[in-house]
C-alpha cells in the first residue's frame, strides 16, 4: 500500500487494496490469478516479461500468495503466445526443482503451486471476471459486481486478479520497500510503466519510463518519431480511444493525465 502500485493492465486499481481484501476474507482456499490475456492492439509488454523475465513474474505471484494466504497461482495466457507458455512451464519446473514452489517452501509451512491455462482467443477474457468464468469452463461473460473477486472470485473463493506487469513489480517493492517505489513517478501514479511502440515508429520496441514522463518524450526521444505523418494514435487498446497528434504536448504517461483528457492509458501500447 505504501508503494502506491496500481494495476498496469488498464484500470489502474491499487493492488494493495485487492491483496488486503483477499487477506481479510476467510476461506480455506484462495487464488492469485495472473491475467496474461494481452489482447490490446500493439501491446506486447506482458509477452516480453513472460519470455524474458519469467522468474520475476513467478516470484511476484508467490509473494502475492504469501501476503493473502493463497496456495494457488494460475496463469491465464493467451493462446497466441505459445513461446510464453513454453518458457513459463520451463521456469516453473526450474523453481520447483530448487524448492521455491510446491509444499512447505524453504521449510516455511507455506505452500504455493502454479497452473497454466491457455486462453482460446476471446478478447473479453481480458476483463477479470470474464476471465474467471472462462477458467471455470463457463461462457466468458462479465459478472455483476459486488461481490468482488477478492471476496467471491474463482469458484466463489477469494481471488486476486492482476496482469503480468503489476505482479512482476512486487519483487522490487518487497526488496527495496514501498517508499522506494513510491518515489518514482508522480504523486498518484507511482513507479514505472512499460510502453509498447509498434512498427510505425522509427525505433519500435519496449521502453520502460517513469510515470509522468511526457508523451512527447516517448514519441520523439525514444520512438524516434513516426515513419510517416499520422493524424492520431491508438493508445491503451479499444477502450482508450484515438488520441489526436495535437494532444501529444498535453499528455504524460500516467493515469490522471489520460483520464483528465478523456482517454485511457490502459496497457500503454501506442
Amino acid at each position: 500500500k505504501k508503494s502506491g502500485l496500481r494495476g498496469r493492465g488498464g484500470a489502474g486499481f491499487p493492488i494493495g487494496f485487492k491483496l488486503e481484501s483477499a487477506k481479510n476474507t476467510k476461506a480455506t482456499t484462495k487464488f492469485i490469478v495472473c491475467n496474461a490475456d494481452e489482447g490490446d492492439p500493439g501491446a506486447y509488454s506482458d509477452r516480453y516479461l513472460m519470455e524474458e523475465r519469467p522468474h520475476t513474474l513467478l516470484l511476484g505471484m508467490i509473494l502475492a500468495g504469501y501476503a493473502v494466504g493463497a496456495e494457488w497461482g494460475i496463469l491465464y495466457v493467451r493462446k497466441e503466445y505459445p513461446e510464453s507458455i513454453r518458457i513459463l512451464e520451463k521456469a516453473i519446473s526450474e523453481i520447483r526443482d530448487l524448492g521455491y514452489t510446491g509444499s512447505s517452501i524453504l521449510n516455511s509451512g507455506f505452500n504455493f503451486n502454479f497452473k497454466i491455462i491457455k486462453g482460446q482467443g476471446a478478447y473479453i477474457c481480458g476483463e477479470e471476471t470474464a476471465l474467471l468464468s472462462s477458467i471455470e469452463g463457463q461462457r466468458p461473460e462479465v459478472r455483476i459486481r459486488p461481490p468482488f473477486p477478492t471476496q467471491e472470485g474463482l469458484f466463489n473463493l477469494p481471488t486476486v486478479v492482476n496482469n503480468v506487469e503489476t505482479l512482476a513489480s512486487l519483487p522490487f517493492i518487497i526488496k527495496n520497500g514501498g517508499e522506494a517505489f513510491d518515489k518514482i513517478g508522480t504523486e498518484k501514479s507511482s513507479g514505472t510503466k512499460l510502453i509498447s511502440l509498434d512498427s510505425f515508429f522509427n525505433r519500435p520496441g519496449i521502453y520502460e519510463v517513469d510515470m509522468g514522463t511526457p508523451l512527447k518524450t516517448v514519441i520523439d526521444n525514444l520512438g524516434g518519431g513516426f515513419k510517416r505523418p499520422v493524424k492520431a494514435m491508438h493508445i491503451g487498446g479499444p477502450l482508450g480511444g484515438l488520441v489526436p497528434v495535437s494532444k501529444i504536448n498535453e499528455l504524460s504517461i500516467d493515469f490522471e493525465s489520460f483520464a483528465e483528457n478523456g482517454f485511457l492509458l490502459g496497457h500503454a501500447s501506442i
